[in-house]
């Protein structure tokens, strides 16, 4: 399998969009890879109570998605979205899974003592540590909820995904699911020891062509 930088890995997204799949398609598709392993691991889904922290950026869309598709599929017990920065923030498909999030109708400002938790807080492109309100969310994620699993989206936030050496605080994570293809840093230790279970999920035949 091989291994990608982020960067090889925008390229893979890039060349897909471009072959004709919007990235809005493959954002819900990443969704339901992490959907699909929090049905498998955590059943019954509609007993969990379930806290998605999620960033501006493309994995707090990703975390958007995933909040819904596990509203409509499951009805969890009780589902929080904690969303880092103001709802005017959010660009792209990020905004539009915000919106379609409110569409759907989940509440979020239930206060809950969560048994599961999402971490949608940053992707594989941080360079550096993380620093304000995502550093403050990630503190949060390792501490505020001790009965919780943490289920982390792409990459347990505060990591690098070109470096096997974390650069600041991360999330502790119980699960990482990935898309398409291994990153650096899921194959280079340390790092590479911090994301609990891996899992490598692909997304859509059509990307696999693009890695060269």
């Amino acid at each position: 399998m091989k291994v990608l930088t982020p960067h090889q890995m925008s390229e893979v997204d890039r060349a897909t969009i471009e072959a004709g799949i919007p990235g809005l398609i493959l954002m819900e598709t990443a969704a339901a890879r992490v959907v699909d392993y929090i049905a498998e691991h955590f059943a019954p889904v509609s007993d969990q109570r379930i806290v998605v922290v999620c960033g501006k950026g493309n994995n707090g869309g990703d975390g958007l998605a995933i909040a819904r598709q596990l509203h409509v599929r499951f009805q969890p017990r009780f589902l929080r979205i904690e969303l880092i920065g103001d709802p005017s923030e959010l660009t792209g498909d990020a905004a539009r899974n915000y919106r379609m999030l409110r569409v759907c109708g989940v509440n979020e400002s239930q206060d809950v003592d969560p048994t599961l938790v999402i971490d949608a807080v940053l992707g594989t492109g941080l360079r550096g540590a993380a620093s304000g309100p995502a550093l403050d969310a990630i503190r949060k994620i390792n501490t505020a909820f001790p009965q919780a699993e943490v289920v982390a989206v792409d990459i347990p936030s505060g990591l690098s995904g070109e470096s096997g050496t974390p650069p600041g605080e991360y999330v502790t994570a119980s699960a990482t699911v990935t898309f398409t293809a291994p990153k650096v840093c899921h194959a280079m230790p340390p790092a590479c020891n911090l994301m609990g279970e891996l899992v490598i999920a692909p997304i859509l035949l059509e990307c696999r062509k693009h890695v060269a």
